[in-house]
């Protein structure tokens, strides 16, 4: 049996030889992992390295490395703040398609969730009609007759992947050693939410539940189909969903031969979309041509809910007013919900972030709409953030993603797809619905309960103050913006009125001695003159000392 260090030894000579088959050689890797020259790694070169450019490669690196860096790529390709439009490029073309294996290896699991195959199905097609590295899909149809679509998790897929998650932790933590500039992309972090995302993809159960819920949700939209889950045929490993046939969405070619208006399909998506990113918070997170179809009668049909997202209503509102504030250019707005988001800006750098925020919404506002691409203000956000060392937070740059794509493929459908008229009826409608919705409408007891309390507590309240002040327990605590004024003016005072005092008593004991002088008592003229010298200074003190204090 291999220890996980062995099996850690021979991946990284395979990264190694495929890096060094597509020409990139060794050196990334020894600079990720030390030690690696001492390996040997094979020198061969790939025969189609030839004519590529070298992002073009780094695909193909990526896809002979196996489903776990497909995904990553996948999922890298979601933050566009991180990389640079070419290598965008490529991974948005990232296509997990491999040979497909043997349906006997693949019997034992299917057999294990369904039962044995002639008495679960009336007939199934032993070579399946989609290959992808997670799993496979056959053609199968029940005793009922209903046409199925049937996935099967390939065998062994976990254990790769398994080995695979160890290695992305180290490399992130070697990139943040080896690049401090990286650190603001939290590579760490970004790398823990692949690992949780991936292997909720590896059960197919979380897969089938999150159709159900979008279902759920477009119900009252009869263009969407959501194909069926079957769930007496499905478990972790198998998933058994309705048999669906279309085209894809991009294919306007295809779609007009099914005599059905592109700009319709268009209005379908986008409308779709919308509600669920902003109405639900719960949406279809990865809307690439591929897994968007349309029917021959003209309806929108989603496939693969392996990725989606979550967004908590009070993060509902705020990424709204992050889209009404990217369509009405205002910065002001735009930054004070990033704030709330969690971004943390420095104060000198607000006024110069808000200048350039302002000067590239105002860039994609006087595009030409035949050619704009919603890409350059949503690229623009989260670039401008890196300049100001800010991080972005991951599901603000979903959302971002998701609009992006459905704009794009919008375009695609309707050249003349204008974003921002189209974007305000359903944002208005949605705005309007969340004060009557159903989470609102929960929270109402609630919040007339914590209102009643409140009211009734207001007796108690000022009970318990005026006891307190009765009882001489009452502390005031005053904040001065200056305290070290205050004290110096309270010193002053005291002085003043010390030497008042002094003065006051000297001139009322030489008033006394003088009164005695008036009623004939007998006193020495050194005695006289002394009184007299006292009682003087202390007029010339007092005078001295009120013009000082009316002068201040």
């Amino acid at each position: 049996m291999q220890t996980q260090t062995g099996i850690s030894l021979k991946r990284y000579k395979e990264i190694g030889e495929v890096l060094y088959e597509w020409g990139f050689g060794t050196t990334l890797l020894e600079d990720l992992s030390p030690g690696l020259r001492n390996m040997n790694i094979g020198n061969r070169l790939h025969p189609q390295i030839r004519g590529m450019t070298v992002y073009e490669r780094m695909r193909h690196v990526l896809e002979d490395l196996g489903p776990t860096f497909v995904k990553f790529g996948q999922i890298l390709s979601t933050r566009r703040e991180m990389i640079s439009p070419e290598i965008y490029e490529e991974l948005i073309k990232l296509q997990d398609k491999v040979a497909p294996v043997p349906f006997e290896d693949l019997r034992s699991t299917l057999e294990q969730c369904c039962g044995p195959l002639d008495e679960a199905f009336s007939s199934f097609d032993t070579v399946p009609f989609a290959a992808a590295s997670v799993s496979q899909v056959h053609r199968a149809v029940l005793k009922d007759g209903t046409v199925v679509a049937v996935k099967i998790q390939r065998p062994g897929i976990r254990e790769a992947i398994e080995t695979d998650l160890p290695l992305f932790e180290k490399m992130a933590e070697r990139i943040e050693k080896l690049s401090p500039d990286a650190r603001v992309f939290s590579p760490k972090l970004m790398v823990q939410e692949f690992a949780v995302q991936i292997r909720k993809e590896l059960n197919f159960t979380h897969e089938g539940k999150n159709s159900e819920v979008i279902a759920a949700s477009m119900a009252d939209i009869p263009e969407i189909k959501i194909p069926k889950v079957y769930w007496q045929y499905s478990g972790e490993k198998v998933l058994t969903m309705e048999f669906v046939t279309g085209c894809r969405i991009d294919d306007v070619a295809t779609i007009l031969s099914y005599q059905v208006d592109p700009v319709h399909i268009a209005d379908v998506g986008f409308h779709a979309y919308i509600r669920q990113i902003f109405r639900d918070g719960f949406f279809h997170a990865d809307p690439h041509p591929g897994n968007l179809l349309v029917s021959p009668d003209g309806r929108l049909i989603f496939l693969d809910f392996g990725m989606v997202a979550l967004i908590r209503p009070e993060r509902r509102k705020i990424f709204i007013k992050v889209l009404m504030s990217i369509v009405g250019c205002d910065v002001d707005t735009l930054v004070d919900c990033f704030e709330k988001l969690g971004l943390v800006f420095r104060k000198e750098d607000i006024e110069p972030l808000k200048d350039e925020l302002y000067a590239a919404l105002r860039e994609y506002q006087t595009s030409e709409l035949g050619q704009m691409n919603v890409g350059t203000a949503m690229d623009s956000l989260p670039k401008i953030m890196q300049k100001y060392n800010v991080e972005v937070p991951g599901s603000l740059m979903m959302v971002l993603k998701v609009i992006w794509m459905i704009f794009a493929v919008a375009v695609k459908l309707d050249p003349g797809f204008n974003f921002n008229q189209r974007v305000q009826p359903y944002v208005d409608e949605i705005l309007e619905g969340s004060y009557l919705s159903a989470e609102t409408l929960k929270k109402l007891p609630i919040t007339f309960m914590e209102l009643a309390e409140g009211v009734m507590n207001i007796p108690k309240a000022i009970n318990q103050t005026l006891n307190t002040i009765g009882k001489g327990d009452f502390k005031l605590e005053i904040e001065a913006n200056d305290l070290k004024t205050l004290s110096t003016s309270i010193q002053q005072s005291s002085g003043r009125i010390m030497i008042s005092v002094i003065i006051a008593a000297i001139v009322i004991g030489s008033s006394i001695v003088v009164h005695a002088l008036a009623s004939g008592t007998t006193i020495s003229s050194y005695l006289f003159y002394a009184v007299f010298s006292v009682y003087f200074i202390a007029i010339l003190v007092g005078i001295v000392a009120l013009y000082t204090m009316m002068k201040k």
